[in-house]
């Protein structure tokens, strides 16, 4: 009585197992099968386009934001420091170190 009982649970629990690995076996085929059509690569690369043109208008945006935030702390360095204050290193150079330009005589 018992070999009829376990024959039966392992003819049962194999054919079980055989039609759910074959439906997780198709449906894995479909997914693929339906990734590789033509429509789908369509679709993916519109998607991927349409971002890329937002993320690079986005930088183009905050890199101006940057560039105009930057002109605007030099032009403010460039007016001179506080009255009263002494600046680390000055504006103006002295004269002799503005002919960069020069040539001096050999000696």
């Amino acid at each position: 009585m018992r070999r009829p009982v376990w024959l039966a649970l392992g003819v049962g629990v194999g054919v079980g197992g055989t039609l759910w690995a074959e439906q997780k076996v198709r449906r894995v085929v479909r997914q693929t099968a339906e990734r590789l059509t033509p429509e789908h690569a369509a679709r993916q690369a519109r998607q991927r386009v349409s971002g890329l043109g937002e993320r690079f208008k986005t930088a183009v945006e905050e890199g101006r934001d940057e560039r105009s935030r930057r002109e605007a702390e030099l032009w403010a360095e460039l007016s001179g420091p506080p009255r009263g204050t002494v600046p680390l290193h000055p504006v103006d150079p002295p004269s002799h170190q503005r002919r960069r330009g020069s040539v001096r005589p050999h000696r």
